[in-house]
């Protein structure tokens, strides 16, 4: 698969009005006839449970009803995904709120069957399961992977070591972007552990915002590298692989993996300017950049 894709995916900015998402999760959940929803996180969307159903408050860069769409467009696929819970969202003030089927946690993720279903992925054309409305981005282009102008916005909170590391990073995977001639696929964009749910079938796979077209490597190399910070298993990569079969570019799986983590490091550095928590999260980060190696990371 080949084409070009807008920049921006379906979500790529945090809601920072947290008193509006929870007055826009309450009233969701008022009309929808629903508990009182309580916090589960704030990250990009804030996310609230409400029983047994889970309230998702976002700024979509499209329909707010594809989100829906898509999902059902998944099933169809036979890819194990969250179930809407309503056919309909609310909308205020920037803001959308969707409701899901809440994913009962059943044991340890199977992550051969996610190999499995990122394959089903991988070999969909861009028209099968996209409805209208939802945008499939160039991930190049998101603002967290434009490097050289995050190492320059953030040279003064980056201690000389760390700094010295991740220019050898940036080195060391020169020509990362350039994808001519290699083959495009769908990806789900951001396969991780805190993405997938050992549901009672299958694993279910989570948090679809950042669906773009990319090489294959995009979607598996996050888990390639996922031991050395973030902890969990080796295993578990080498599961992943099994499941998904097929050639793979080892060069493109080290680069999309330790970029990733560079671009995390990043993130963090900033967010740690306003925040004592993450600059706390910042400094554990740059350790690794470093000394090659330190604390486990956390999602703080």
């Amino acid at each position: 698969m080949t084409g070009s894709t807008p920049g921006r995916p379906y979500v790529d900015q945090p809601v920072a009005d947290a008193e509006g998402a929870r007055h826009l999760a309450d009233v969701a959940a008022d009309g929808w006839g629903l508990p009182s929803p309580r916090l589960l996180r704030a990250s990009m969307n804030h996310v609230f449970v409400a029983g047994d159903t889970v309230v998702r408050v976002g700024i979509p860069n499209g329909d707010g009803l594809a989100q829906i769409a898509l999902a059902e467009n998944l099933a169809d696929l036979g890819l194990s995904v969250p179930e809407p819970a309503r056919p309909e969202v609310v909308v205020d003030s920037g803001l959308t709120a969707s409701a899901w089927r809440r994913v009962a946690h059943a044991g340890a993720v199977d992550w051969e069957a996610v190999g499995v279903g990122l394959r089903v992925l991988h070999s969909a054309t861009a028209e099968s399961p996209v409805p209208s409305g939802y945008p499939v981005a160039d991930p190049r282009r998101l603002p967290w992977w434009s490097f050289d102008a995050l190492l320059g916005e953030l040279d003064g909170d980056i201690d000389g070591g760390a700094l010295q590391g991740m220019r050898e990073c940036l080195d060391r995977h020169a020509g990362w972007d350039d994808w001519n001639g290699v083959e495009l696929v769908l990806c789900h964009g951001d396969v991780h552990p805190g993405n997938v749910v050992a549901g009672s079938a299958a694993p279910v796979i989570l948090d679809w915002d950042l669906m773009c077209l990319a090489p294959p490597e995009w979607d598996l190399a996050p888990m390639g590298v996922w031991s050395r910070n973030w902890g969990g298993e080796q295993a578990w990569f080498q599961a992943l692989q099994t499941g998904y079969g097929g050639a793979l570019d080892g060069g493109r799986l080290a680069a999309f993996g330790d970029l990733r983590d560079l671009a995390a490091t990043l993130m963090a550095v900033r967010a740690g300017r306003r925040d004592p928590r993450r600059a706390s999260e910042a400094r554990r980060r740059l350790a690794f950049w470093r000394d090659g190696h330190g604390p486990r990371w956390t999602s703080a």
